[in-house]
């Protein structure tokens, strides 16, 4: 067996073109498809970085900065590069991947919560002395009003600074298709959340979502998505290793090519279990024909469901008359018998249906082996 936790399993990477590779070469690390579709892209804020760079100088002893994701953690470093903070400026990140930017940025970093999010970071953070001071901010221009409520409300003077500024990049036609038919879309700040949600639409997510940390996942549930996984640590090992733990005992159903040698042999064992369930035997020119090109966009579809990389499930689309279409050749294992692959196999396939403008039929020779 292999020692890759995610041999076969696709993953949507959301994340930037420019920062996509360290997520894509981890999880191929492990044996995934790593399928890159940036939704997101970062660029300067509207004044250039002119407030960062005067916000920072102004700082005195007893002052803080505090940077909220990696890529402010990039942009304060640029400016720190020529201009350092004053004696006694402290640094505070959230995350450990904030963290290792800052620090390779040439950041001394001097607290970090063990929750990776606003609420983590205002049970850690001081007080403001007798005699006031003042927090910088440095994150996203579209960043959450909590963690500067807070610090306002401890007395702090808040210098609330957008650092860069996230923008949507258009998904297109041949990106929703791989969307729709991958296993998982990872997610790893709240904007790509957003805009996979905006710009792929319900329809083309994958059936299993995964966030960096709770940040992210929140951000999900405000759209109405579930997440079915979030990472211990938020970081992008922390994610692919949440993956790795809960994917693996997960049953993955997506489209696959009725072509490829899998598909068959996953139709063969439909046939040769109703060859055994039937006496005097399966007629096979009496039963659904299920040919490649029958089962396969435009005039159908093939759903297979996998355990760990291993099929141990199937069912087809075929169109038999205009806008309609049948439900056949489900199959399941007795790997994932009482599991409800059948159940779940059956729904993907009126929801298939749906996406696709048909109506679905299931006939009732055609029900779920067992």
């Amino acid at each position: 067996m292999s020692s890759r936790r995610l041999v076969g399993v696709r993953v949507v990477v959301t994340r930037t073109r420019e920062q996509s590779a360290s997520l894509v070469d981890a999880l191929e690390a492990e044996g995934a498809e790593a399928i890159a579709v940036p939704v997101i892209e970062i660029i300067d804020p509207a004044d250039g970085g002119a407030a960062l760079r005067s916000g920072l100088a102004g700082l005195l002893d007893g002052d803080w900065v505090v940077i909220t994701s990696p890529n402010g953690a990039a942009r304060v470093g640029a400016v720190l590069t020529d201009e350092p903070l004053a004696p006694g400026v402290s640094v505070a990140v959230i995350g450990p991947g904030t963290k290792s930017r800052a620090e390779a940025a040439g950041i001394t970093v001097d607290l970090v919560p063990k929750a990776s999010i606003g609420e983590g970071l205002l049970e850690l953070l001081p007080g403001p002395g007798s005699g006031g001071g003042t927090m910088l901010l440095a994150r996203a221009e579209e960043g959450r009003d909590l963690l500067p409520k807070g610090l306002r409300e401890q007395g702090w003077t808040v210098l609330d600074v957008a650092t860069y500024r996230t923008i949507a990049v258009e998904v297109s036609d041949e990106d929703r298709e791989h969307c729709r038919h991958a296993d998982v879309a990872a997610f790893t700040s709240a904007s790509t959340v957003r805009h996979l949600y905006a710009g792929a639409g319900v329809d083309h997510l994958p059936p299993v979502l995964a966030a960096i940390g709770p940040a992210t996942a929140d951000q999900a549930a405000a759209l109405g998505l579930e997440v079915h996984i979030t990472a211990a640590e938020h970081s992008i090992p922390g994610l692919v290793d949440a993956l790795c733990r809960s994917v693996p005992e997960m049953v993955l159903i997506r489209p696959e090519d009725a072509a490829a040698a899998e598909s068959q042999w996953m139709l063969e064992q439909y046939y040769a279990e109703i060859d055994q369930r039937f006496e005097p035997g399966l007629e096979r020119g009496a039963v659904f024909s299920s040919e490649p090109e029958e089962v396969s966009p435009p005039t159908g579809l093939f759903l297979a469901a996998r355990l760990n990389g291993d099929p141990v499930g199937c069912g087809v689309l075929k169109i038999i008359e205009p806008g309609v279409a049948d439900i056949k050749s489900m199959w399941i294992s007795d790997k994932v018998r009482h599991r409800g692959v059948g159940r779940r196999l059956v729904e993907s396939l009126v929801e298939e249906a749906r996406i696709l403008g048909l109506r679905p039929v299931q006939r009732e020779t055609n029900r779920p082996l067992g």
